[in-house]
């Protein structure tokens, strides 16, 4: 068994991860049952598919103090949904320049296409994206506490 090393650091990203259902969400079963490990700071809401993620709500996980947001579905294709994945890139360059705009950073935005089952890959992916958001710092606009996101988001 292979272990992939978490990120360590004093700071400690806030990240909200909102997983599909379907692939993304089985590759996240897999990492615990391989167990890889991944950063702590990570929370997941699951979802029936990533294209149901309003733009609205990615910015209000950063209001309410997420350092970082990933939306983890299925690769284009494979949605069960047929066009999720699609819509969600269609609408990322927006968002990311959105939050440029605003000064938080498109870079603390990140979609990943992760195969079904590959846990692996997933752990990969979400060590990846903390030790950027750890190199960015804090979220600037931190106004509220995530802790409180996940306190109105139905999760499961």
């Amino acid at each position: 068994m292979t272990n992939i090393k978490p990120v360590s650091s004093d700071f400690e990203p806030k990240i909200l991860g909102f997983v599909c259902n379907w692939g993304a969400y089985s590759a996240l079963e897999m990492a615990g049952v391989e167990r890889y490990r991944y950063s702590s700071g990570v929370s997941f809401v699951r979802l029936m598919c990533i294209g149901r993620v309003h733009p609205g709500l990615i910015l209000k996980c950063f209001e309410l103090g997420a350092d970082g947001v990933m939306l983890l579905g299925c690769p284009s294709g494979s949605c069960h949904y047929e066009f999720g994945i699609d819509q969600t890139k269609q609408s990322m360059e927006s968002i990311k320049k959105l939050l440029d705009i605003l000064g938080l950073g498109g870079k603390r935005l990140r979609l990943v296409e992760v195969p079904a089952g590959d846990g692996k890959y997933l752990a990969q992916e979400i060590n990846r994206f903390t030790r950027r958001i750890q190199r960015m710092g804090a979220n600037p606009a931190n106004r509220g506490s995530v802790q409180s996101l996940f306190e109105q988001v139905p999760v499961g």
